[in-house]
């Protein structure tokens, strides 16, 4: 999962709630300070797994672990 770059992984985000508009500046920012709820974190995962053909482990599966752009960038370079 190497060859994902932020950019993808912002566009998924904003893609997911119109009202987000998270740039490369703020991907150490918490998203859920940004405006992101537990529902958007849900539908957020369940895109970038189709995105990426990927599944994220169960583990990382709570907004703590991914709530920020550079931890969700950390899980799938994991993966």
């Amino acid at each position: 999962m190497n060859n994902i770059s932020v950019e993808d992984v912002l566009q998924i985000i904003n893609k997911t709630d119109e009202n987000l508009n998270i740039k490369r500046d703020q991907i150490g920012e918490n998203l859920l300070d940004l405006g992101l709820d537990s529902i958007k974190f849900i539908q957020m995962v369940v895109a970038i797994e189709e995105a990426f053909d990927c599944e994220i482990p169960d583990s990382k599966l709570i907004m703590s672990e991914m709530d920020t752009v550079e931890k969700i960038m950390a899980v799938l370079t994991e993966l």
